[in-house]
């Protein structure tokens, strides 16, 4: 954006990077994680040709989820002769290979156990692995340090994460439910798949001008959310059904999950109307912290599902 300024040598370019710590220190570690207070309004179910409330055996192969390791945020504004640029990298620290696949576990061990309380027979990767279906099935390659496979999107790079390498099937196009329909057979059996995206920490730009003047910055935050949810199912004869759960706006994940640092910064001034900040971040994870969030929206997701399917009783 530019804003006309009749003296050039007046115009201002400003620009900062602001970052929201919120009480790093101090975390209580909790036992058990907090209920997560899951908005209905926020919740989408959806079929084409599948029913959830008429399966009586469901599959669950895996659980995925996706966790933001890395990303790079740009913010820019013009106002006139006015020019201002930011832009903030970041990694995150902590996310060891056997921590997040212990998490995707339990959120699929949740599932399960609470599908079978509700009354329904319930089969796991290993009463289907041996299936032909599964077996030439491929599994996502490993491409980040921790040896875990990665995608990218929305300008961040996310991990991808099953509770064990044989669980990390490719996904094709159609979604991670559909190519195991086949193993499913009949109707009544409904293959399930949830997958669950978490964003942390929070790194978006703001751009402003007024008079004379741009500015242009990147705000941090240790907050984690609930960025999307997709629960993916298919019958045996290739009915479908899903629900999609909304990001939560103000509805955390957690509210602080560990602590950034900045490692590096280079303030450039091309003219003195026009400049760019450019900075470097880590951010440390909190273990505890970060396990309680995930945790607390996975086993949330898994009562709402349980909810879903059992409208047919």
């Amino acid at each position: 954006m530019r804003n006309t300024a009749p003296n050039a040598r007046a115009a201002l370019a400003r620009f900062c990077v602001t970052f929201l710590l919120l009480g790093v220190f101090g975390l209580p570690l909790l036992a058990t994680p907090t209920p997560f207070d899951l908005n209905m309004d926020r919740v989408k179910a959806g079929r084409f040709g599948g029913d959830l409330t008429k399966a009586k055996t469901f599959i669950v192969p895996t659980v995925i989820l996706y966790v933001s390791e890395s990303g790079s945020v740009w913010a820019m504004s013009r106002n006139g002769d006015a020019n201002a640029q930011a832009h903030a990298k970041f990694h995150v620290l902590g996310l060891d290979k056997a921590f997040v696949q212990d998490l995707a576990r339990q959120i699929q061990d949740d599932l399960i156990a609470k599908l079978r309380a509700a009354g329904y027979t319930v089969k796991t990767y290993d009463d289907i692995k041996t299936h032909p279906d599964v077996v030439g099935h491929g599994r996502e390659s490993p491409d980040n340090e921790a040896g875990l496979p990665t995608t990218s999107k929305e300008s961040l790079s996310w991990i991808i994460v099953a509770p064990s390498d044989a669980q990390t099937f490719d996904r094709p196009i159609q979604g991670p439910a559909w190519w195991l329909k086949g193993v499913a057979e009949n109707k009544e059996t409904m293959v399930l798949v949830p997958e669950i995206s978490f964003a942390v920490p929070q790194v978006y730009g703001e751009s402003t001008t007024g008079y004379k003047r741009a500015e242009a910055s990147i705000n941090l935050s240790p907050a984690m959310k609930l960025h999307v949810a997709n629960i993916w199912a298919v019958d045996g004869k290739g009915g479908t059904a899903s629900i999609m759960v909304l990001e939560h706006g103000k509805r955390l994940a957690a509210e602080v999950t560990g602590t950034l640092k900045k490692v590096s910064e280079d303030k450039t001034n091309f003219t003195r109307s026009w400049g760019r900040n450019s900075s470097d971040y880590v951010f440390h994870l909190d273990p505890q912290a970060f396990s309680d969030g995930v945790l607390r929206v996975g086993f949330a997701i898994n009562t709402m599902i349980v909810a879903q399917v059992r409208k047919g009783k």
